[in-house]
């Protein structure tokens, strides 16, 4: 489908213009409202003005960047150079709650009365934050205010004896500041795609070594051309120390003011002759958001092109025959992406160069904003969030306990390695148990930070008596497999038996990644465990390749995963030899009379059963 744009509108952040009323960093879509209300304070009638901000929205020109939290600045521009308190707890229905308060103004109502005014941030596991203004008590040099009431205030469950009071330290300044600027973005990893003629599918697309002149004038208007060896701006992962991920490509911080753009450009990344689905090419931009693509000739194009779970916006540019420096330009996204902007014009062609990148900028910057808030990319960011809150909320409330406050101060307790590991395979053991979902992400990563092995192998609990495959905490519609994968309660020579899942339960997992697939389908905590060196081979004879055992497990999403970023994966060849591997030493006796259709192993029966189901997966 093809977005447009809603009409926004901003607001300043007047002293004059207060309210009583919360405020958030939700996207406003309607007009600024202006109201006048009568606060009651001691007794005192306060007659003020107050707006709704728009908090979504930054303009420059004629365009506008949208979906982004403007307000997430609060803290840096009006706590963090204030002495103010922070208080920290576990309040029902919020759960986990970081308030900072401080005073903000001091003004002159109609009746010449001095009004105070305090502003807050409440942060909790959701966003937006929520943060306001409040009209409270007078705050004098020898006393504070009453806390407790501007608590209540904010909301009726908050009290200071639900809450614990900090003094607010530099270190506890910086975690805020980190916590709510984290999604504050102003550098943008865009990826760039050759399209040539008749060509129609992504390796073609991404086995490109040489353009057209339409393409290499494209790429002079959208930035300018630098040399990665020894470059210090943006470099969104490309290598700027070996040349590892190529010699040149586009980069634009001329644009928009603050915003750097570098461009994954597919003719501009190694090419590698053996490999067909060129790896090193499709790990960059197969990572991005959003993707121009550009066409020599206009075609329609689909937004399931190209396998990979993190691009979600696609702008097609294409030149306009017997027209110089003229593009037409189209864009689509995947399902469940918001409305963004700026709108296509129409007819969608533009015939001035510069207004064509002012107008690409904002569309790819508003789209990966909004793509952010789709479920595929929000969820595992709305985890990590929780799990920094948790802590800081878990870590501070000790502090005011009175013999940690008469303790002498002693330097952290550096873990050991096996304590790291030992900790590392509790989380886990601890969910397979119960049958819940991965450990916190946020944990696992400050684990393996400090040095935990994630190759540990995991021991199982005991099985149940009777249990399947589809017992795990899994949500996916096993109707998608019934016509691809053999059921446990298939009687035929060929099905998967139902002891295939039962067969591992007496054996330690390999490791967390194993762990993680038994636990759930999550590509994006895959692609974390990958990225921090687990393996997916293991040494293990009793267990198969990870791809293989999330197959057992109908793991359909973390199959893709593999397929995408480990390369031998994405040979069949291997895969099945690494089926053979793993399974012909278990099986062999069991199948030396019952060959089927000339695959006499078990694991060779295993990928015909799965033939169908692999083919989906490589989207064939």
């Amino acid at each position: 489908m093809t977005t447009s744009s809603h009409s926004y509108s901003s607001s300043g952040d007047s002293c004059s213009e207060r309210s009583g009323m919360r405020t958030s960093g939700t996207s406003v879509l309607s007009s600024t409202s202006n109201f006048t209300i009568s606060s009651t304070i001691t007794s005192q009638s306060v007659s003020t003005k107050f707006f709704i901000p728009s908090s979504s929205i930054s303009t420059f020109g004629e365009y506008q960047i949208e979906h982004i939290d403007t307000e997430s600045i609060w803290y840096r521009k009006y706590f963090i150079h204030k002495k103010h308190p922070t208080f920290v707890g576990n309040v029902e229905p919020f759960g986990p709650v970081i308030i900072s308060i401080a005073l903000d103004c001091k003004t002159i109502n109609n009746n010449r009365d001095a009004v105070y005014w305090y502003r807050y941030i409440l942060r909790h596991k959701d966003l937006p934050d929520d943060r306001g203004l409040l009209v409270g008590p007078p705050q004098t040099p020898l006393s504070d205010p009453p806390w407790d009431v501007l608590l209540r205030r904010i909301s009726r469950e908050f009290a200071q004896s639900k809450l614990t009071k900090l003094i607010t330290t530099p270190e506890l300044s910086e975690e805020l500041l980190s916590l709510d600027e984290n999604r504050l973005q102003k550098a943008y990893k865009i990826g760039l795609l050759y399209c040539a003629p008749l060509q129609t599918t992504e390796e073609e697309w991404f086995s490109n070594t040489t353009t057209s002149i339409s393409f290499t004038n494209f790429l002079e208007l959208l930035g300018t051309k630098v040399r990665l060896l020894g470059f210090k701006g943006f470099s969104g992962g490309l290598d700027t120390n070996l040349d590892g991920t190529g010699e040149y490509s586009i980069h634009d911080d001329k644009t928009f003011k603050d915003y750097e753009i570098m461009y994954h450009v597919s003719t501009m990344l190694p090419y590698e002759k053996s490999n067909r689905y060129q790896i090193t090419r499709k790990r960059h931009i197969g990572n991005d958001i959003v993707c121009i693509i550009f066409q020599d000739e206009p075609k329609p194009f689909s937004p399931f092109a190209i396998r990979s779970q993190f691009l979600h916006v696609y702008v097609i540019v294409s030149p306009v025959k017997c027209k110089v420096d003229s593009y037409h330009v189209e864009v689509v996204c995947k399902n469940g992406v918001p409305y963004f902007g700026p709108p296509l014009p129409n007819p969608p062609i533009f015939d001035d160069p510069i207004s064509l990148k002012k107008f690409l900028v904002a569309t790819v910057i508003n789209g990966q904003n909004a793509a952010w808030k789709t479920p595929k990319l929000s969820d595992p960011f709305y985890r990590a969030r929780g799990g920094i809150i948790r802590d800081i909320v878990n870590k501070s409330i000790p502090r005011m306990n009175m013999d940690i406050l008469l303790t002498p101060p002693q330097s952290p307790k550096k873990l050991s390695q096996d304590e790291l590991n030992s900790i590392l395979k509790g989380l886990f053991v601890d969910q397979l148990k119960y049958k819940g979902k991965p450990p916190d992400i946020s944990l696992v990563k400050d684990l393996l930070e400090k040095g935990a092995n994630p190759n540990i192998r995991i021991p199982q609990p005991k099985p149940l008596k009777e249990s399947s495959a589809s017992s795990s905490n899994d949500n996916l519609d096993d109707s998608y497999f019934s016509s691809t994968l053999p059921t446990p309660s298939s009687t035929t020579s060929s099905s998967l038996p139902s002891s295939s899942l039962s067969q591992y339960s007496s054996f330690k997992l390999p490791n967390i990644l194993f762990a993680t697939i038994a636990l759930t389908d999550d590509p994006i905590y895959v692609k974390f465990l990958i990225n921090y060196g687990v393996e997916t081979m293991p040494k293990d004879n009793h267990f198969p390749n990870a791809f293989v055992f999330s197959a057992t497990y109908k793991r359909v999403e973390t199959m893709r995963c593999l397929l995408e970023n480990i390369p031998a994966l994405s040979d069949p060849k291997s895969v099945d030899t690494a089926i053979n591997d793993t399974y012909n030493s278990v099986y062999s006796k069991n199948t030396q009379n019952n060959v089927l259709n000339g695959y006499g192993t078990y694991g060779n029966r295993i990928w015909y059963n799965f033939t169908k189901f692999k083919n989906q997966i490589r989207g064939k």
